[in-house]
């Protein structure tokens, strides 16, 4: 009752409808064409799946580089093998060239300065060959830190190069909406304005109820000086009821166009006498403290 009392007096007004700019967006929103990016998100996605079938068998994506201590082994041996097949080629051509110079001086072969000879470039060449490993260790580690480098430098641009496409498809797509997109920003408007709405609502209700409650209270506190007989009233109209069943009126004292609610002296009569009292001018008053009991 005192909702419907407040809300004849123009108590809570807050709107209570979608505002023009969500209704603007929402169609908007309507219209909005997502097929292209759909269907771009689609082949994306069947191709994605293809692509997680076969990730095992694709010779066009590098997964790993050989970084293992055989092929460190192998490399080293390789550098060691280059400087032998080098050396190998000199030292038969001073060992010819050593047995000329000894025979020329009459040395001949067994013999104790002949054998010496021999043992001392044996010795040399032995020498040059420990220095060969020792320098393929070395030479060997660091061709195949540089191969290793160079077979993740390679793997790396190739499997970039191969992702390129992907990449341009999905800054292509970064302002485009799918309809996924468009469909929840149309739930976050229309949830956004379901939300304010109903908290309208309920702040016209509370304001409604608290601007009739206060209008009963003022008509109980001016208890015995409030005419309510129904011979004094026009236009009435029916607007609510209290809590304990009296209807409410809305009504004009008659030559008075001002608008007022409250109850009907006869009616009040009827179910609580002792609130209704006759006026010295023979009308019937109501007193609200009782009546609104």
């Amino acid at each position: 009752m005192s909702k419907s009392i407040g809300k004849i007096l123009g108590a809570g007004n807050a709107s209570t409808s979608m505002y023009g700019s969500e209704k603007n967006i929402l169609n908007y929103l309507n219209q909005y064409d997502t097929s292209n990016v759909d269907n771009t998100y689609k082949n994306m996605v069947q191709n994605a799946y293809n692509l997680s079938n076969s990730l095992s068998s694709r010779p066009d994506y590098i997964y790993s580089v050989d970084g293992s201590d055989a092929a460190r082994q192998r490399m080293e041996n390789a550098v060691y093998q280059s400087a032998v097949d080098k050396l190998s080629p000199q030292f038969e051509t001073q060992r010819s060239q050593l047995e000329t110079r000894l025979q020329n001086q009459g040395l001949s072969v067994g013999s104790e300065a002949y054998q010496r000879a021999m043992n001392d470039l044996t010795q040399k060449q032995n020498e040059s060959y420990t220095q060969a490993a020792y320098n393929s260790i070395i030479q060997g580690q660091d061709a195949f830190t540089n191969s290793l480098n160079n077979q993740i430098n390679a793997g790396t641009f190739q499997n970039n190069a191969r992702n390129q496409a992907v990449n341009e498809i999905l800054n292509l797509l970064t302002n485009s909406h799918s309809g996924y997109d468009v469909n929840m920003d149309k739930y976050r408007v229309q949830s956004g304005a379901d939300t304010r709405i109903a908290a309208n609502k309920a702040a016209n209700a509370d304001a409604q109820q608290a601007v009739g409650m206060n209008f009963l209270q003022g008509a109980a506190s001016a208890a015995l000086g409030l005419f309510s007989d129904e011979e004094l009233k026009e236009g009435i109209i029916p607007v609510g009821k209290l809590f304990n069943g009296l209807t409410v009126y809305l009504y004009a004292y008659r030559g008075d166009p001002t608008p007022q609610i409250g109850l009907m002296a006869q009616e009040v009569a009827f179910e609580n006498p002792d609130a209704v009292f006759v006026d010295e001018s023979g009308y019937l008053k109501i007193n609200y403290a009782l009546a609104c009991r």
